[in-house]
């Protein structure tokens, strides 16, 4: 069995915003409303979902970002909400992010060298030669020249930009990485090279990923296991074949229908969602998507599904596969 190297325990995230129509009542925004999932040493685990359902606040969760308002996240078996200020420094150079934007991710008055080297300052890792020497070194591993090394982000372009941010994010040698809609923003050949640098990468450095993302065919070809995350709750978790094989949660199947077909000559029959995703602020009692569900009973609407495994590690949150 593969050592868990990452545990998510009963995570919630929420803000309070100003209700406009009373000044001093506030309202709560349940962004991540009760989700666990594991993350195994090694491998590539997906959050997917529509904008807006949680998954990016997660990653930041994870990375200490955002403050948790609620649950636990063990980072091998520790709680890092619970850790000192000097338990945190270390942590933060075991667990690092990859940013969606290239571009203000990183300071325009640096030099993409003095970037990729600033977290070996920070942490105080080798002499000023030794940091140079470990820089240019992560640069031909993501496919950037020596040459680039002065040179400002604005010179580079947004697949450039990225790579500099996967140097920077592996400069402290992490295990676990938070890849928050890394190829999102670029086209689609240049994804292509981002997404196999990272399949290089993780085998030479035994990275484990949390990717998330919103393109599920993106995911499909990285992935080894899927979240689904649906308005702040995890709706479906399976194997990557599996869950593109046999969808079981309609949202998940929903998801899966709209991914563009590569050949214009097959046809498929869409059933498209109705409805908007309620919001946040005031989630439905029951099961989150009951108000979108074409399959919805009495109870979705009265009591909030639990992942049930149906066998093969695959879990849904659905009352049609709970028995009741």
């Amino acid at each position: 069995m593969r050592e868990k190297i990452l545990s998510v325990k009963d995570l919630k995230v929420h803000f309070a915003i100003n209700d406009n129509k009373k000044f001093f009542a506030k309202k709560i925004v349940k962004a991540v409303d009760g989700i666990s999932f594991d993350v195994c040493k090694g491998e590539t685990l997906g959050l997917v979902g529509e904008s807006g359902c949680g998954k990016s606040t997660t990653g930041r969760a994870i990375v200490a970002l955002q403050k948790p308002t609620a649950g636990s996240i063990l980072y091998h078996g520790k709680d890092i909400t619970t850790q000192t200020k000097a338990e945190r420094f270390s942590y933060k150079s075991q667990v690092q992010m990859i940013f969606q934007d290239t571009y203000s991710t990183l300071d325009p008055r640096f030099t993409i060298g003095s970037s990729i080297v600033e977290p070996l300052e920070i942490h105080r890792r080798g002499t000023r030669a030794e940091q140079k020497e470990t820089a240019l070194k992560l640069m031909h591993d993501v496919g950037l020249a020596e040459s680039y090394y002065n040179r400002y982000p604005h010179e580079f372009s947004g697949g450039q930009r990225q790579r500099i941010g996967v140097a920077r994010a592996l400069a402290l040698n992490p295990d676990l990485l938070i890849c928050d809609e890394p190829v999102s923003a670029l086209d689609v050949s240049i994804q292509a090279q981002i997404l196999n640098l990272m399949e290089e990468l993780q085998e030479k450095y035994s990275l484990t990923y949390v990717f998330v993302s919103h393109n599920l065919s993106v995911v499909k070809h990285l992935c080894d296991r899927i979240v689904v995350m649906y308005l702040g709750n995890i709706v479906e978790i399976s194997d990557s074949k599996d869950i593109y094989k046999s969808p079981l949660h309609p949202y998940t199947i929903a998801l899966i229908n709209a991914i563009p077909l590569p050949d214009p000559k097959l046809k498929r029959r869409l059933v498209p969602l109705e409805g908007d995703v309620p919001s946040p602020v005031n989630p439905p009692q029951g099961c989150p998507f009951v108000t979108r569900c074409p399959h919805a009973k009495d109870i979705c609407g009265e009591v909030k599904p639990k992942l049930a495994d149906t066998g093969n590690g695959h879990q849904v949150a659905c009352h049609m596969f709970d028995g009741k």
